[in-house]
């Protein structure tokens, strides 16, 4: 009979028991919760923090990067502008060099009576390829050089030298220009030019032009000038070998 009345009684204590379990696994599945949620929340702001770190290392090296390829810029525009001022300086010394050769050239020639026929020099010889294959313009100037400026009246001739497939051959300057006989002869009083285009022949190598200046009254004698085809091409203002 009293264990009859002492079942309920340990009945009751069971459930409280269970109860008290419950509570305390809930509580410690609550405290394990909140303490895997602060870590992951601790582990997201480290991990946030390094890359707020990382970023502001790489503005750094953004930011230094720019300023060295800004400081390449400024010296790479120095040495350009330096490049082009010494080759503007370097072009400018080669004009003034051509004109003081051209013009001690001209005087040599004038003062040097070896080099005239009756008063007339050859000046100069300018050669220029054109935009067609094989064409060239030339442009020959005789000037006069005696004081007493008189009329003075001559022919020009002009030959191409050369090699034509390897053989050597001469051409006829003024034919291939097409410029008649009646155009080869002159009359000048200060200075006189001839100028044409001609077009070489297929094969044809250039080297040298000779020109022939034959004066009315001065004799059998003429003024030679010989002109050699590449320095004629390079040369802004070419000058002749002048021989009587």
């Amino acid at each position: 009979m009293n264990e009859k009345r002492k079942l309920p009684h340990l009945a009751g204590l069971t459930r409280t028991w269970q109860l008290l379990l419950l509570a305390m696994v809930l509580l410690i599945g609550a405290l394990i919760g909140y303490l895997a949620g602060h870590w992951q929340v601790f582990a997201l702001q480290h991990q946030l923090s390094q890359q707020n770190k990382q970023i502001t290392e790489l503005y750094e090296r953004s930011e230094q990067f720019d300023y060295q390829q800004h400081i390449a810029q400024v010296e790479l525009g120095i040495e350009r502008a330096a490049a082009t001022s010494l080759q503007q300086e370097l072009l400018a010394a080669q004009d003034e060099n051509f004109a003081l050769r051209r013009e001690l050239t001209f005087y040599q020639k004038i003062m040097s009576p070896e080099n005239k026929a009756s008063g007339v020099v050859i000046d100069s010889l300018e050669l220029q390829p054109s935009r067609q294959a094989n064409t060239y313009h030339f442009r020959l100037a005789l000037v006069q050089t005696e004081r007493q400026r008189d009329l003075i009246s001559g022919t020009l001739n002009m030959r191409l030298r050369g090699r034509q497939d390897g053989v050597p051959s001469e051409l006829d300057l003024q034919s291939l220009a097409a410029i008649e006989a009646k155009d080869r002869q002159f009359s000048l009083r200060y200075f006189t030019v001839q100028a044409g285009t001609f077009v070489l022949p297929d094969g044809f190598i250039a080297e040298r032009i000779d020109v022939e200046v034959r004066i009315k009254g001065a004799g059998n004698q003429p003024l030679l000038g010989s002109f050699v085809w590449e320095q004629l091409l390079i040369a802004p203002v070419p000058e002749a070998e002048n021989n009587t």
